[in-house]
């Protein structure tokens, strides 16, 4: 089920890099998503600086010029920071200001998640008849203290009102 709220500002360290969308035919999320969370976990893994046991991991992802035409967008994938080191160790920053959302969470097997999000963007969100605007749409992985366990993530989507 859908819900709407303020999502909390972030502090995040992590990369970006452009893909095209998975709504596009040409698609290449798959092949730069995943490896972009590897690439930026091993920097940020090996930095050192005071942070949870178990970071929030999120990925921010916005439109980019050329999205009316091929699908590009830009991923930021990071972990969120309660403070910034002076050396970003060739990562890059982000702040995430507090604003209003449409969210669903996801408690499931992480081999599910791409069907979560496909529901929430071309079933959930258009029936549920909010205002979207412009921002950054997220995903808010939350760890477990089991590792065994998979990640509650939650999918966003930003929303007027």
């Amino acid at each position: 089920m859908i819900q709407t709220g303020n999502l909390p500002a972030r502090t995040l360290i992590g990369l970006s890099r452009p893909f095209i969308s998975a709504s596009s035919s040409n698609s290449n999320a798959d092949k730069v998503i995943g490896p972009l969370w590897g690439e930026m976990s091993k920097k940020f893994f090996s930095m050192t600086l005071k942070r949870d046991a178990n970071p929030v991991g999120v990925g921010a992802m916005w439109r980019d010029v050329e999205f009316e035409t091929d699908g590009s967008m830009i991923y930021f994938a990071g972990y969120e920071v309660h403070e910034v080191p002076e050396d970003l160790a060739g990562l890059e920053l982000l702040e995430i200001p507090e604003s209003k959302y449409a969210f669903v969470e996801h408690n499931g097997p992480i081999q599910e998640l791409p069907s979560v999000i496909t529901n929430f963007y071309t079933k959930l969100l258009p029936e549920s008849n909010l205002d979207r605007r412009v921002g950054l749409d997220l995903e808010i992985y939350f760890e477990n203290e089991n590792p065994e366990l998979a990640p509650r993530v939650v999918i966003a989507a930003p929303v007027n009102g």
